[in-house]
């Protein structure tokens, strides 16, 4: 058998792309005709549409009414030395539990009542610096975000107090903040020894007279350096008695904004879900309509 000729390949190809495109045509042309017919058939039963849309609007707006308003506001809170992984699991264990609608050991967790526990709507936690460094890095003391939704704006200061003491209860996150201010104490304690020594040495150096004046075990002094040193090992002193001072489990950087007016629910978005649910349900019943009449018309006929 002979190979086609590359003519009548090219051939081949125009008519195949030809049949593709007419499909594409007609599908087009079904589907327009399909709208301009459901556009019609709608217009002609517009008390059935208009009738049941403004019922789905009405359903959206008792929905709105009925749904208890919340508040929502962040948190920004800078760690001590420790993973932000851990208090990420911290936070997650939290946000599981208000999920799950467990108020008494949200309660529990939290040292709250039940009731305060209740106006808890949900809890997230949030990395301000994730970006900022690569993928097989690990976050260690960033500051980190809580995003929160009450239910009672008053609540949102003593809920502050309580997410901080329930950090501070942490057995992990105490012992590594212990640790952290041992360690720093110990550095400070040695600096104050070394500052106390270059001291006695100055004082040694003013009291020599004679020949030997300016020298000890043999090495020639020099006073502008021993200053030096000693205000190079006061000034690292002060700043990590600075840090000391500071070293806590969690500082709060930004607290919760009091808020006077609802965040959600927005009423214009339960409308709009309530008309479109609304128009919806008035186009299948629009299509039983119209089925219903087309068969009582066939069943006159055939009579």
């Amino acid at each position: 058998m002979d190979k086609p000729t590359l003519r009548e390949e090219r051939t081949t190809d125009e008519i195949d792309l030809r049949v593709v495109f007419r499909k594409l045509v007609s599908f087009g042309k079904k589907i327009q005709l399909k709208f301009i017919r459901t556009f019609f058939l709608l217009l002609r039963r517009w008390p059935v549409v208009l009738g049941v849309t403004l019922l789905g609007i009405g359903l959206g707006y008792l929905m709105f009414e009925t749904t208890r308003p919340f508040y929502r506001s962040s948190l920004t809170l800078a760690p001590a030395e420790i993973r932000n992984t851990f208090f990420e699991g911290q936070v997650t264990r939290l946000s599981n539990l208000v999920m799950d609608g467990n108020r008494e050991m949200v309660a529990a967790d939290l040292k709250i009542s039940p009731e305060n526990a209740g106006k808890i709507k949900s809890i997230k936690y949030a990395n301000i610096d994730e970006t900022l460094i690569a993928e097989d890095s690990l976050l260690v003391g960033a500051p980190f975000r809580i995003d929160v939704e009450l239910y009672d704006s008053k609540f949102f200061a003593p809920f502050q107090a309580a997410l901080i003491e329930y950090f501070e209860r942490n057995t992990f996150f105490t012992r590594n903040t212990q640790a952290r201010r041992e360690q720093l104490q110990s550095l400070i304690d040695k600096l104050k020894l070394d500052i106390a020594s270059i001291d006695s040495i100055k004082r040694s150096a003013v009291a020599l007279r004679g020949p030997a004046n300016g020298f000890v075990y043999g090495e020639p002094l020099d006073p502008t350096n021993l200053y030096r040193q000693s205000a190079e090992l006061f000034e690292k002193q002060a700043h990590l008695e600075a840090q000391l001072r500071r070293l806590e489990t969690v500082q709060v950087v930004v607290g919760f904004a009091p808020l006077l007016h609802p965040t959600g629910p927005k009423v214009k978005v339960y409308l709009l879900v309530g008309a479109i649910l609304g128009f919806f349900l008035s186009y299948l019943l629009v299509l039983r309509l119209e089925h219903q009449r087309k068969k009582r018309i066939s069943a006159i006929r055939e009579l």
